[in-house]
């Protein structure tokens, strides 16, 4: 027998990541002009440039984007960067990076864990959601396929979990089979996904044949490691939650009957003593390797609140873990290979799709452990603790990150089915377009925090920085009265000319000294998008693109080129200047929200007659004329004038019957 714990495979140490800090330079010169710097190399899919995570209830959206070269993903789901809903009592939408559409940015893939069990009659909502992420290293100038091998070089795979008893239960109440159920539910899923725009490598359910054979293969390693032995298990069982609670995370609450109920501290869900024989997992025995692994990885639980919980977890007791139940009270899953009295731990078969998707025990060693998980919070023990450490027991090494988010609150309140406050991410895509409420949930999604949902908010931060700030921007510096000829301007080195330090009292030509400053913020903007799309805060980063955005706006706002007179040669050059200035920054804004705005990003960079092939971020040079550089797109005419970027949002009736009853008082 193979001994229970064995030596990790060596791993490469990770290569530095790129800086993140809204530090600026002090002046423009190694950025402006220059293509964006490269990361340092690391190995072939061993993590993706970046990791994008947005959070929505659950059934809002849950957005995922990925984008490969030459093409722009798209997030959103219902339920979370997409298709359904979470637990009905939280939500937890997330999102990371997909591809569809045509542009792009950045890259790596994802995959949606959705569980069947609750959905409403009549409506789509879904349980608990996480993402997990299969990435590698930003895209150069292979061919994107679609899997592992020589022909794929990212892998994006969406699945539905499909076992265990709250199925079984659900299937029973709703006077149907469980296959008959989760046929149902994982197409609402892969109908959200359609709808969402999100394409995706492979889209794999935890009742097919291939997970199923994954599965047992998986067991047979844990038991061949001697990582298993059969026991007696009893304690508080969670069928909603598909796991034991300790009586620490338990409390009490009073039915309208009056009657007193166990049930979880944490979601409520009611708990009953369970006693049965089963198969023991030595979770135990693996403290030690787990602690290990974190201090050597400090990197490896994102962010920074959710590794030092995962600690503190690991530095109290670790009772082994029950990975088996009576097959006479389960019978919606995998039965044990040779014993049939017992059925596997949904838990332990739902985790396994990570590898069965990349076609082990055969193939995965392709692509494992360059493996990127999204999770919500609720299930963080799960992937952080039992997961790795199973994976150790079957002789693999754990994922190489995992990245948490939070939950979406509904004006302060949890979603719930009985509080009447889930949100229908179909009517949400409606309502706020694709492209707006995924925008929405990124911008305010914060990972390490729980954030609040309500039409208002949405509305506001649509319609100020894509409708007005954005939108605007396009249309004033391509309206006839300023751009007659429809091109994209000549720029003036004698107006803006390049400087040592701008804050020297030189002569500047026309620009100012803030000019400069704006300049080189949109300068240094790719990178520290690159930066805080690595480490997870995707709202950070459009949070920097929006004050960038802004800058621009004051930027043509304090020039007034509708002021000057195109018939004065020296007013000609600097009005030109201003023009390109601010298409060449619409051109860095239209490439790096790609992933995040795919239709209204192409839409702006259709405008400005920028083809496919020059949408890529590692090509990205902005102002290449200050530095003296040709400029490709300098003299070229513009795209056809499509309308509105952005249409603005109308507020909701109940909105402005509440702004009405307010200015009435």
């Amino acid at each position: 027998m193979a001994p229970l714990i064995a030596p990790l495979p060596a791993r490469p140490r990770a290569a530095p990541v790129a800086p993140t800090a809204h530090a600026r330079p002090l002046a423009s010169r190694l950025l402006i002009g220059c293509r964006v710097p490269r990361l340092p190399p690391i190995r072939a899919r061993a993590r993706p440039l970046c990791a994008v995570v947005s959070m929505v209830p659950p059934p809002l959206c849950c957005g995922l984007l990925s984008a490969s070269r030459g093409r722009s993903a798209a997030l959103l789901l219902p339920l979370g960067p997409v298709a359904a809903c979470c637990s009905p009592r939280q939500s937890s939408t997330l999102t990371g990076r997909l591809t569809s559409g045509t542009s792009t940015l950045l890259c790596w893939p994802t995959r949606c864990i959705a569980n069947a069990a609750s959905v409403a009659p009549g409506r789509a909502a879904f349980p608990q959601v996480s993402v997990g992420a299969r990435g590698l290293r930003r895209l150069s100038s292979a061919s994107v396929g679609p899997g592992p091998g020589p022909r794929g070089l990212w892998w994006l795979s969406l699945w539905t979990d499909e076992h265990g008893l709250k199925i079984q239960q659900a299937a029973a109440a709703a006077g149907t089979s469980p296959p008959e159920l989760c046929a149902r539910i994982s197409a609402l899923f892969h109908q959200a996904f359609t709808q969402a725009a999100i394409s995706f490598t492979d889209f794999i359910r935890t009742s097919e044949p291939r997970h199923c054979q994954a599965v047992c293969h998986f067991w047979a390693a844990l038991q061949e490691r001697g990582a298993l032995y059969k026991g007696t298990y009893e304690g508080w069982y969670c069928t909603a939650e598909e796991g034991f609670l300790p009586e620490s995370q338990l409390t009490e609450r009073v039915d309208a009957q009056g009657c007193t109920h166990k049930v979880s501290a944490e979601s409520g869900h009611e708990v009953h003593w369970t006693k049965e024989e089963n198969y023991m997992f030595k979770l135990s025995a693996f403290q030690d390797l787990l602690q290990k692994w974190l201090r050597d990885n400090p990197r490896a639980i994102s962010p920074e609140p959710f590794y030092q919980r995962v600690l503190c977890w690991l530095g109290e007791d670790l009772p082994d873990l029950s990975i088996s139940r009576e097959r006479s009270r389960l019978q919606w899953g995998i039965p044990v290979p040779s014993d049939s009295t017992q059925t596997i731990y949904v838990w332990v078969d739902a985790l396994v799709n990570y590898l069965s998707v990349l076609g082990y025990p055969e193939t995965h060693g392709e692509w494992w452990p360059a493996a990127h998980h999204v999770v919500g919070k609720d299930i963080l023990k799960f992937h952080a603790v039992y997961w790795p450490a199973l994976l150790m027991a079957a002789g693999l090494s754990p994922p190489e990150r995992i990245f948490v988010h939070s939950h979406w609150t509904v004006r302060g309140q949890k979603m719930s089915k009985s509080l009447g406050n889930v949100i229908d991410p179909f009517a949400c895509n409606e309502r706020y377009t694709v492209d707006g409420f995924r925008y929405f949930l990124l911008r305010q999604g914060v990972p390490e925090r729980d954030c609040d949902y309500y039409d208002e908010k949405v509305v506001k931060v649509v319609n100020s920085e894509l409708a007005d700030a954005l939108g605007g921007l396009l249309n004033r510096s391509t309206a006839p009265g300023i751009n007659p000829s429809n091109t994209y301007p000549c720029f003036s080195e004698t107006c803006f000319p390049k400087v040592v330090d701008y804050r020297e009292p030189e002569a500047l030509g026309r620009a100012a000294a803030e000019d400069y400053e704006f300049v080189v913020a949109v300068a240094s903007l790719p990178l520290q998008v690159a930066g805080y799309f690595e480490d997870f805060q995707i709202y950070k980063a459009l949070e920097c693109i929006a004050l960038c955005v802004r800058q621009t706006n004051g930027f043509f706002q304090r020039h007034r080129p509708w002021k000057l007179d195109r018939k004065d040669p020296a007013e000609k050059l600097w009005l030109d200047t201003i023009i390109h200035v601010t298409l060449e920054c619409l051109r860095v804004y239209g490439t790096l929200l790609q992933p995040v705005i795919p239709c209204t990003a192409d839409k702006l960079l259709s405008r400005l007659a920028v083809e496919p092939e020059e949408r890529e971020i590692s090509s990205l040079m902005f102002l290449p004329r200050y530095s003296g550089k040709p400029c490709p797109f300098e003299g070229r005419q513009l795209g056809p004038d499509t309308g509105i970027l952005f249409p603005r949002l109308e507020k909701s009736s109940q909105h402005q019957i509440e702004e009405a009853l307010v200015s009435d008082k």
